[in-house]
């Protein structure tokens, strides 16, 4: 009943459209492809205002699908058309937060003493407000973002959670003041990219990317010497089917990084800017209504195999027609709807399962029961040794050929950037690191290590088994 009256309140407070619309596909969900042929189109209707537009009928959208972006083929029948299902079903956010040495500063760019006058305490206000308005069903994860990205929670349902660790969000010191935009989103995408459902990751913006290494010399703890462009966020946000909206904050005149606007348009979201605290909630506001009331458009994929599929929508509205583009990565396997399967078409699938699940059982059975660590992936440089068992020596791990484990081509990272020390008397294994290392996601430079701890070296991901059953 409290979601009835909810939706039922917000669906009046927001006016209708008064001139001109516009349509955008927000996201597209493939995960319904493989067995079923089926793609979910989330699809956002506004005024020009960027008031939400909820009275549309399906007659008057049109799908088109190409696999060449040159010759498209009109969808003859949708499978699924609903509206405020966002809301039942829940979305996952992120929110990122500019933490960054100026956010400390007032709205006029003035050094501030007082924590009512600074950017950051507007921003968490903010936040607790969006919070308030979150369905039961939404889960929200949260970011700061300054020279280094900092992830503070997952997105979970617990709102206590998040406005708890909004609460720890501390001044960064030193040369952690910079502002690392285009790295944080790629690293958000890496994060947000196992979960399923509407993903959205709004990110609050005080000025323009200012990256780690141009402004220090020294080597970012993720990136290196590297310096993150602003296409290389977009296309992973893309693969992974991740909107980003973006909320640019300041005055007007000062400086905001444009690209952002880029980021957001290309990957299916919209571009903000909150002048004053007022503005920055009626932001976050605007946001989540445009999202709640979007529409989910489904139908069956075309034949036609391709790495990726082109999408156009097309919409007759009140003052003429308006079309949006967007794509999607992986093609059916088959090429085929799933009214045209013939049952032998599954069979080479279901051997390679049965055989993927005999080679598995091999595995567990012939498994060394000793201590180990295996790396997992690499996005920087080249792992010489992805596997080593663990005995009573202590392991080295760094740029160096002489190491245990050996990682080639990332500056970052020290030739004995950390060690694995056996303690006989207790019977267990602690990292001693000499360079930058977190463990489950947090920096350390010690931890007695525990079975399935998660260890990242500017890249590179390890994991830890102690080999007890």
């Amino acid at each position: 009943m409290k979601k009835l009256l909810y939706f039922i309140i917000l669906a009046f407070a927001l006016p209708a459209a008064a001139f001109s619309e516009s349509v955008r596909i927000a996201q597209i969900d493939a995960s319904g492809l493989l067995f079923k042929q089926k793609i979910k189109l989330y699809v956002s209707l506004t005024d020009d205002s960027g008031v939400p537009l909820k009275n549309a009928a399906l007659n008057q959208f049109s799908v088109f699908e190409s696999a060449d972006n040159r010759d498209f083929v009109e969808i003859p029948q949708v499978t699924d058309f609903k509206i405020g299902e966002n809301y039942e079903q829940g979305v996952n956010f992120l929110l990122m937060i500019d933490n960054s040495g100026s956010m400390y500063r007032s709205m006029e760019g003035e050094k501030a003493s007082d924590e009512a006058e600074m950017r950051i305490t507007f921003a968490k206000d903010a936040v607790r407000d969006f919070l308030k308005k979150t369905s039961p069903m939404d889960k929200v994860g949260l970011v700061s973002y300054n020279s280094f990205y900092n992830s503070h929670s997952k997105p979970v349902r617990n709102q206590a959670e998040i406005q708890r660790h909004l609460e720890n969000i501390e001044k960064p010191k030193g040369d952690a003041v910079f502002t690392e935009i285009y790295g944080s989103l790629l690293l958000a995408a890496e994060e947000f990219s196992s979960i399923k459902g509407r993903k959205a990751v709004i990110i609050l913006s005080d000025g323009e990317n200012s990256p780690y290494f141009q402004n220090t010399k020294k080597d970012h703890q993720d990136f290196g010497k590297r310096t993150v462009l602003y296409d290389e966020p977009i296309k992973r946000l893309q693969m992974e089917g991740i909107s980003v909206f973006a909320i640019h904050f300041g005055r007007e005149g000062n400086k905001k990084d444009e690209n952002l606007g880029k980021i957001a348009a290309q990957t299916g979201g919209a571009w903000f800017d909150a002048r004053n605290d007022h503005e920055l909630k009626m932001m976050y506001n605007k946001i989540m209504d445009q999202i709640i009331f979007e529409y989910i458009i489904s139908y069956n994929a075309t034949m036609s195999p391709a790495e990726q599929k082109y999408v156009r929508l097309t919409y007759k509205g009140s003052e003429g027609e308006y079309s949006a583009n967007q794509f999607y990565y992986s093609s059916s396997v088959f090429g085929l709807p799933l009214e045209q399967f013939n049952f032998l078409l599954l069979l080479p699938l279901l051997l390679a399962c049965i055989l993927l699940w005999l080679i598995t059982l091999l595995k567990f059975e012939s498994k060394k029961q000793t201590p180990s660590l295996e790396v997992l992936s690499s996005k920087l440089g080249k792992v010489l040794t992805t596997s080593i068992d663990l005995g009573r020596e202590t392991v080295f791990i760094g740029g160096s050929e002489k190491a245990d484990m050996t990682i080639i081509g990332v500056p970052a990272i020290e030739k004995n950037h950390a060690d694995i020390v056996f303690d006989e008397k207790k019977n267990i294994y602690t990292m001693i690191s000499n360079g930058t290392v977190k463990v489950n996601n947090k920096p350390v430079k010690q931890k007695q290590l525990e079975s399935g701890d998660i260890i990242n070296i500017a890249g590179t991901t390890i994991v830890f088994d102690s080999g007890e059953k």
